[in-house]
């Protein structure tokens, strides 16, 4: 898994992330969190940061978890770092937390430029942003529901200051589009 999934430059102090997976809408497999947390960590370190904004390279902000990547990794295809799910190895997020919640934890301000698709893990990640800026046609959804997942990688923490106890309920319940 040598491609590059994410790609940052630095500019006049802003930095741009650019998920790079386009041929599969930026969909989350195990070398995209790994390069993620990398990010986060390389981000962290930039001297003179101020500002950071994130967005997905093709046709799509992030489609979410690649299910064909995870099911590889259920039927022993592949190998991925699955870690315990408790364990807090990022401070109070798990690895799989940290890909959107290391964002909130930045001291400069992440804009999230979505267009195209942000489901389930990729609108997670656009939560994690402290603002986001999303295209008239974009798509979004909380759609673990559809494969009884719980949507647990800090989305619904991210949400929660941003959206009514009782519609986020319905928008994890529903899968709503």
């Amino acid at each position: 898994m040598s491609q590059e999934r994410v790609r940052i430059s630095v500019d006049h102090g802003v930095a741009e992330v650019t998920l790079a997976r386009p041929d599969k809408m930026n969909a989350l497999d195990p070398a995209m969190f790994d390069a993620l947390i990398d990010a986060l960590a390389r981000l962290r370190d930039t001297p003179g940061l101020r500002a950071v904004v994130l967005h997905g390279e093709g046709r799509a902000f992030c489609a979410g978890l690649d299910m064909g990547s995870m099911a590889g990794i259920a039927d022993g295809q592949q190998t991925a770092d699955m870690t315990d799910l408790a364990a807090r190895t990022h401070g109070m997020a798990n690895r799989f937390q940290q890909i959107c919640w290391g964002w909130r934890e930045l001291p400069v301000p992440v804009i999230a430029a979505v267009h195209g698709v942000a489901y389930g893990g990729g609108l997670q990640l656009a939560l994690g942003a402290d603002i986001r800026l999303v295209a008239d046609d974009a798509r979004l959804s909380i759609m673990e529901i559809k494969w009884g997942l719980v949507p647990d990688m800090a989305g619904c923490a991210l949400a929660a200051p941003l959206v009514r106890g009782d519609v986020l309920r319905e928008l994890v319940y529903t899968g709503r589009i």
